[in-house]
């Protein structure tokens, strides 16, 4: 295992981090503060809380009682809104899950926009969702910098479990399902879905969709009769989104810093503008929950983030998670970069993250993962990655605690 402050190949340094990595003053000394603080954290919290059961027992009842909603898209458009998409108490969540895997597709179309390959779903009932192929197979490592490959389709299930369980319900709801390319896609695509389509001699049909990286060279195909991918829910028409800027956003440059990768003290000139200060909006406390999950599925391409458009108060919507997972055995600590600079979070997020201590969020998660139609979704290893980087988010914490003083300056 490594832990690096950059991003990192799998089995040597990356050309941003021979480049960069002795100029990221931005964060250096804060990342020097969280290991001084992680054997403490280590010692504190390696026993597992006693009430971690009751939360796996009541988010599992949430999937496996069916039967709750005879109209299951409606459910799921009463559920959403500005703040939440899944109530913590979600009953009927099986029956929406079970309807993304199962009802039929009426009609198929290409994803415009974007970099990665998906499939525009209309399923029975008038649901919109997007499908997303298996690109990478459980245990493949993703080599390169941390934003590189293409999407994980498990990362994206994960994701919206990972969500549940950290209290933070803004990821879009999202399950594991197997399609037929010829049976269910191709005979309602459209035209210009259907172009991209073909036969390989031994009898796969595959496709390549349109995005900017799409093309017949990368294309996805089945194994001859099914493909699995997975299936996220559209956010209903009364959500409607908007794109902003990430303020802690990638260059994507390899010669070049970000100002945060620059500047200790990034986040006070982030907190003079809205919708980041305190008083305006709860946005900078979101920011700070978004980054909190960001590295624990090693997310490090949230380059903008969204939300709903005219809602001042609105949540951060936690869109696009597939860029996650792609190694185990890395952990890249600049993706905490906000909370290392602000040095603030919510006290609720706290106190569910203690709850997860101990190895409780590896076993909380496989508990959930179980349910889904693709288990295993994640191999052993990056579940016990999830252990480890929670360690790092309470060292973090612990050593803001000391540079400001007290929990109460950091604990909002």
């Amino acid at each position: 295992m490594r832990i690096v402050t950059s991003a990192l190949q799998h089995t040597a340094p990356s050309e941003y981090l021979n480049w960069n990595q002795k100029n990221r003053t931005g964060i250096t000394n804060a990342i020097h503060a969280l290991y001084d603080h992680l054997p403490g954290v280590k010692v504190r919290h390696r026993t597992p809380s006693p009430h971690l059961h009751s939360l796996i027992h009541t988010l599992r009842q949430d999937i496996t009682t069916r039967g709750v909603s005879s109209d299951p898209w409606d459910l799921a458009k009463k559920w959403a809104n500005p703040r939440s998409l899944v109530p913590g108490s979600a009953h009927g969540l099986g029956d929406v899950l079970g309807a993304l895997a199962t009802a039929p597709i009426i009609s198929s179309d290409v994803g415009h926009g974007g970099t990665q390959l998906k499939i525009f779903l209309l399923l029975k009932g008038g649901q919109r969702a997007v499908f997303k192929p298996i690109r990478y197979l459980r245990e493949e490592i993703i080599e390169g910098e941390i934003y590189d490959g293409a999407d994980r389709h498990n990362g994206e299930v994960a994701a919206f479990h990972l969500s549940r369980l950290l209290a933070l319900p803004t990821v879009p709801l999202a399950v594991g399902r197997w399609v037929s390319l010829r049976k269910h896609i191709l005979p309602v695509a459209s035209k210009e879905l259907a172009t991209t389509f073909f036969k390989m001699e031994g009898g796969e049909v595959c496709f390549y969709g349109v995005c900017y990286y799409c093309n017949k060279n990368e294309s996805v195909c089945d194994n001859g009769a099914t493909l699995e991918g997975v299936v996220t829910m559209w956010l209903p028409p009364h959500l409607p989104l908007t794109q902003l800027h990430h303020p802690w956003a990638r260059t994507y440059i390899r010669t070049k810093l970000a100002p945060w990768e620059e500047q200790p003290g990034y986040c006070e000139e982030v907190r003079q503008h809205v919708p980041y200060s305190w008083d305006k909006s709860p946005r900078l406390l979101d920011l700070m929950d978004a980054a909190v999950f960001d590295y624990l599925i090693q997310n490090g391409d949230r380059h903008h983030y969204s939300v709903i458009a005219g809602k001042l108060e609105s949540a951060v919507i936690l869109l696009d998670n597939g860029k996650s997972f792609g190694d185990a055995e890395v952990d890249h600590l600049d993706i905490l970069a906000p909370i290392l600079q602000c040095c603030r979070l919510r006290q609720t997020t706290y106190e569910r993250l203690l709850l997860l201590t101990g190895g409780g969020l590896s076993l909380a998660m496989q508990e959930l993962l179980n349910l889904d139609p693709l288990a295993p979704v994640l191999t052993r290893a990056h579940l016990l990655a999830l252990d480890r980087r929670l360690s790092h988010i309470l060292a973090a914490l612990s050593s803001c605690r000391e540079r400001l003083g007290g929990w109460h300056q950091v604990l909002f």
